[in-house]
């Protein structure tokens, strides 16, 4: 069995996400970065800029979106232009015609300005750009991980093992039928001049039409906006209300029942498990597990444990009971052996349906304790994280909150233990039995 060494950092980017990491076989390299975005971009600057990563220590093998709001992905261009690359893309939609008309209406919907939708498109564009280029069908020949099953007829939900090694990689996203509910949304005859234009801006992200274009194709959007739906014929309004709020009240009526539909894109967060394997000969390992928070180490070194795993959940909600069992069914071990967790959307309290009903079913699927992690900022706009949601965390555990605060960086360190050699047990042995044990 090769060792295992990890050294996972949070680092501090307000409200956003910024999930780095490097792993060493032996002493062969693998690197991912999971998420990096921030409502604050200039957070994400000032962190690349005090890391002073060598020009190989920027060879990243994969790059991980979990989700296609700003706050998850809008620090990559900064990442490419400070030289980091990387050989596998991972998203969790691929960003067709269809999902890209749809989160300009999610973006409309959120009440974003002209040029955070301009900045948006500039961002999704370099992602599908990087996506198309390193897709995630193939494996690298030489790569340390082998896939779990040759061609999984889901492409998404993929696990990948560490050769020879008691570590694996799991990814976890929901089906959706947003193209369908494009279909259904744009099918009212007030809607299809705004279609047109928002298919025009999709063209410039699908690499179809200039990315200059981009300017003039919002300019247009939030002009029809902005004004009454109008006849077809004559050109009279239909309507006393804006296109914009005409398309609110079409889009709420799409999705309030809690049926499973995209309804804003943090319902298909991608989320990510990486740390030991659940089954095989493999597991059976043991890690000791450092944690430091800023400056401080606040938590005790684990010597010996298996519960030294990283679960990455994007902005993933559970406004129904069987979207949390679905999920709790799909990493039912991988739950047991995650030390450490990422609370969904930053702390947000509408992940967890009507009156909360999944918070507390939520934080219970693992009755053991668990540092939980909110990458946030309650001082933005959205006033993450929620104080119920804060204090359910604490009652399973640990709640950290990695907000734009140096000192709220997140480090921890996991190596493999030093198995046992048989001369070494039976030396113990002896010593146990010499104490009267038997």
């Amino acid at each position: 069995m090769q060792e295992i060494l990890v050294r996972r950092v949070q680092h501090p980017v307000g409200q956003g996400g910024f999930h780095m990491a490097d792993m060493w076989v032996e002493d062969e390299p693998f690197r991912y970065i999971y998420d990096c975005g921030s409502d604050n971009p200039d957070a994400i600057r000032t962190v690349l800029a005090g890391l002073h990563r060598t020009e190989d220590e920027k060879k990243f093998d994969w790059l991980v979106i979990s989700s296609f709001d700003m706050d998850h992905c809008n620090g990559v261009t900064l990442l490419l232009k400070g030289g980091y690359t990387f050989k596998r893309v991972f998203l969790p939609h691929r960003l067709d015609s269809k999902l890209l008309v749809w989160l300009l209406c999610c973006y409309v919907l959120d009440g974003r300005s002209l040029a955070e939708i301009q900045a948006a498109l500039a961002s999704l564009r370099e992602l599908r750009e990087l996506s198309d280029q390193f897709g995630r069908d193939g494996d690298e020949d030489g790569s340390v991980l082998e896939r779990d099953g040759p061609n999984p007829a889901n492409q998404v939900n993929i696990t990948y093992r560490v050769k020879d090694a008691d570590w694996m990689f799991r990814f976890y996203s929901r089906e959706t039928n947003y193209a369908a509910l494009v279909t259904a949304l744009f099918g009212n005859d007030e809607f299809k001049p705004l279609k047109k234009i928002m298919e025009a801006a999709a063209r410039t992200v699908s690499g179809r039409a200039a990315p200059g274009d981009t300017t003039t194709i919002l300019d247009q959007l939030f002009s029809v906006l902005g004004k009454p739906p109008v006849a077809a014929a004559d050109g009279t309004p239909v309507s006393t209300e804006t296109v914009k709020k005409l398309l609110g009240k079409a889009y709420q009526a799409l999705t309030k029942d809690g049926a499973r539909v995209f309804g804003d894109y943090n319902e298909v967060s991608l989320c990510l498990y990486s740390g030991p394997r659940t089954s095989g000969q493999s597991a059976a390992s043991r890690f000791n597990v450092a944690c430091t928070i800023g400056h401080h180490s606040d938590y005790s070194v684990r010597d010996g444990t298996r519960r030294a795993g990283w679960l990455g959940l994007g902005d993933i909600g559970f406004r129904t009971r069987a979207l949390l069992e679905e999920l709790a069914l799909y990493y039912r071990s991988e739950l047991a052996l995650s030390c450490t967790k990422m609370v969904p959307h930053h702390g947000a309290q509408s992940n967890y349906g009507t009156h909360l009903a999944t918070l507390t079913p939520f934080f219970g699927l693992d009755d053991t304790p668990t540092l939980w992690v909110a990458a946030a900022h309650p001082l933005a706009g959205y006033r993450h994280p929620a104080g119920i949601v804060v204090l359910e965390s604490g009652k399973n555990g640990s709640f950290a909150m990695v907000s734009d605060d140096p000192g709220s960086r997140i480090e921890e360190t996991i190596r493999s233990a030093p198995a046992l050699n048989r001369a070494t047990a039976r030396y113990l042995i002896h010593l146990l039995h010499n104490a009267g044990y038997r």
